[in-house]
């Protein structure tokens, strides 16, 4: 049984009422430019890990070290702000809106709903005190406060459970800190078990068309994969691109940190920036789908930096390996050549499934093309799919 079987956006950022069902092992998304792509896999990977607000923090790691626009890049993942509404002493600003999602599976989240407020408040010096500081701020200040609430319902049928619900409860101070208010578990000895067996937390990441940029990222996963014994299946995916390299090192750079570099049979030891983006992006694919083994990888922009002559051969790998290590995959395409690459990756027991989004005045509308509806329309009919 797949880990997300189906799955229902009712509202997230501009998506309503949005259904994914009978969704695949491999799952394409494909659309034209602001079908909302992207946002389906922002809503998956909240949806996998429902009261963990670093899910909603990091979206776009180009944006992680600004913290002085946290509260705003938060708001931004929520649909449209309704017109300002105030307290009853008329001083606070006070704004409220919720994404929700709901989907089945073997992971046993069924509902996850996220409640965003925002007001204008004083951080009063001495207030406060425990948290995690994001960085030094200048107290006794006006400032625009983030209330983030995350509520998530499981059912596991086969435990023969009630549907169960908990919450968590977060602040956050623009430019300031975050800090958890509260914590609701009902009943509570279930539930703890539940979150010490990680029921709640299905593996899950993102990854962007600009994240292989981030070499600090990929030493630490390398590490990971290396503990793993996965190191050389990371090396085959990237002899794709480039068969003269043979391994992959973590190796300290003069003393200013540790940095990548490829063992290649005409080159040497080369640090990794020498490499084009083609490996430096599968290098990510391959590290990424280790360390999500058992749950979920989505990639926005499937195609970034492939040559179209290497999709075959990454897709090859990229199905194999989901396969073997019980990941299901979600990625985003606007390539047709990436669509037939897929085809021709998979075989008919492989579970691949395209959806097409198409934006309409009220809300976005999906088709769902199995496999081999898939193959009729491209290998016998030749019609585009992504539009």
């Amino acid at each position: 049984m797949s880990h997300i079987k189906n799955l229902t956006i009712h509202q997230f950022r501009g998506l309503r009422d949005l259904s994914l069902h009978s969704l695949g092992q491999i799952n394409m998304l494909v659309g034209v430019n602001n079908s909302g792509k992207t946002s389906v896999l922002e809503a998956i990977s909240t949806y996998c890990r429902p009261l963990d607000p670093l899910q909603w923090l990091t979206r776009g790691r180009d944006l992680k070290g600004d913290r002085q626009y946290l509260v705003s890049r938060l708001k931004w993942l929520f649909p449209a702000l309704p017109p300002n509404q105030q307290n009853g002493d008329g001083k606070i600003d006070v704004y409220q809106v919720q994404t929700h999602i709901s989907g089945d599976g073997s992971f046993p989240v069924i509902d996850s709903r996220a409640i965003y407020r925002e007001l204008t408040g004083v951080w009063e010096s001495g207030e406060h005190k425990s948290g995690l500081d994001f960085d030094q701020i200048s107290l006794d200040a006006t400032r625009r406060n983030a209330d983030l609430e995350l509520v998530a319902t499981i059912f596991n049928p086969q435990q023969h459970q009630e549907k169960q619900e908990c919450s968590e409860h977060f602040q956050l101070w623009e430019n300031g800190r975050l800090l958890t208010r509260s914590q609701v578990l009902s009943p509570k000895k279930v539930l703890h078990q539940d979150l010490a067996s990680g029921n709640l937390m299905l593996p899950v990441e993102i990854v962007t068309p600009l994240d292989h940029w981030i070499e600090n990222l990929q030493v630490g996963l390398l590490s990971e994969a290396i503990l793993q014994r996965f190191k050389p299946e990371v090396i085959k995916l990237l002899q794709v691109i480039d068969s003269g390299i043979v391994g992959l090192e973590i190796l300290d750079n003069q003393g200013i940190g540790s940095g990548l570099y490829i063992d290649h049979k005409q080159l040497g030891l080369a640090p990794l920036s020498i490499c084009g983006n083609a490996v430096r992006r599968l290098l990510l694919y391959a590290l990424t789908l280790a360390k999500v083994r058992g749950g979920v990888l989505l990639i926005d922009e499937l195609e970034t930096s492939i040559h179209t002559d290497a999709l075959g051969g990454v897709f090859s790998w990229l199905v194999q390996w989901c396969s073997k290590m019980d990941v299901q995959l979600f990625a985003t395409t606007q390539s047709l050549e990436a669509v037939d690459a897929m085809l021709d990756a998979t075989s008919e027991d492989v579970d691949l499934v395209l959806y097409r989004l198409r934006p309409e005045e009220s809300q976005t509308k999906l088709i769902r093309l199995d496999r081999e509806t898939l193959c009729i329309i491209r290998e016998e009919l030749g019609q585009e799919v992504r539009r």
